[in-house]
């Protein structure tokens, strides 16, 4: 049995690789969010957060013989753990992760931090617009200004709460889900009047690609917050390369 770590746009592909070569696996995922979502994809779906406490327990009792991380690029805590435990467990381990290409023509400024990433914006004049999550924005709007801030959130509740907590507006607040095409990226940029866009390294799937294009057209600089460096003990980043793979595993 494989346990897909889920919780992603590209992990759901992933699971219809596995679903279509009939091979056994289950996909955790952390929210109730994700569970509805991976369900569509899996017929069996864990909603769990692990720790070294339970990651054991867990591939012991589904019986688990292959880890396979189709995780965030930023879920840098449950990557590690993972591949910890599975040296542990001796289970193989393999990452699946789509790497991204950058035009060469646009005006990109790579950080390692949000740390650096403010370090940069504090130099640079005008509305600045976040879109990089709900998670960070609060720790934007204490560094460099609420006033400064808009940011683009998937609508729930609670992100709407944690935003008004931290000072933001309506009027700064794009609550609205992806995917965004090029076209609508120029127009929620233009509409909030920004002068710089913040992102993640995230992937393709991120949308990483629309906000670099969209800021070219603009002509704005783009700030990417480069993905954690962690040491993948074994690694694709397409999912023909994927399918290779588990063609070599054929113990399914």
């Amino acid at each position: 049995m494989i346990l897909l770590l889920g919780g992603t746009t590209e992990s759901l592909e992933v699971a219809d690789v596995l679903t279509d070569k009939k091979v056994p696996f289950i996909i955790s995922v952390i929210s109730d969010y994700g569970a509805e979502l991976a369900s569509k994809h899996g017929q069996k779906v864990a909603k769990i957060t692990f720790t070294s406490e339970n990651f054991p327990i867990f591939c012991h009792e589904h019986h688990i013989d292959f880890i396979l991380d189709a995780t965030h690029p930023f879920a840098r805590v449950i990557s590690q753990l993972a591949i910890d435990e599975a040296r542990k467990l001796d289970i193989p381990y393999l990452r699946f992760e789509r790497q991204n290409n950058y035009s060469k023509n646009a005006d990109l400024k790579m950080v390692n931090s949000l740390e650096e990433a403010c370090q940069y914006l504090k130099q640079v004049e005008g509305k600045i617009y976040l879109s990089t999550g709900s998670k960070t924005a609060p720790t934007y709007a204490e560094v460099l200004g609420v006033d400064r801030l808009h940011v683009r959130v998937l609508p729930t509740t609670k992100v709407m709460g944690k935003l008004t907590d931290a000072g933001f507006l309506a009027s700064q607040i794009d609550g609205i889900q992806g995917p965004f095409s090029v076209a609508l990226n120029v127009e929620l940029f233009k509409h909030s009047s920004a002068k710089v866009v913040v992102t993640k390294e995230s992937g393709r799937q991120g949308g990483v690609q629309e906000k670099i294009a969209a800021c070219e057209q603009l002509g704005i600089p783009c700030v990417i917050i480069r993905r954690p460096q962690i040491s993948y003990p074994h690694m694709v980043s397409s999912l023909h390369e994927l399918k290779k793979n588990l063609g070599e595993n054929n113990e399914w």
